[in-house]
């Protein structure tokens, strides 16, 4: 679904690799 998504919609797709930073260096520091 998001990927059909990120196929008219660059911005939607950004934010979603943004996220996917985020939440695994959120995951990264709850480790530490």
């Amino acid at each position: 679904i998001i990927r059909k998504a990120a196929k008219w919609s660059p911005e939607l797709a950004a934010a979603c690799e943004v996220w996917k930073e985020i939440k695994f260096e959120f995951q990264a520091m709850d480790t530490l």
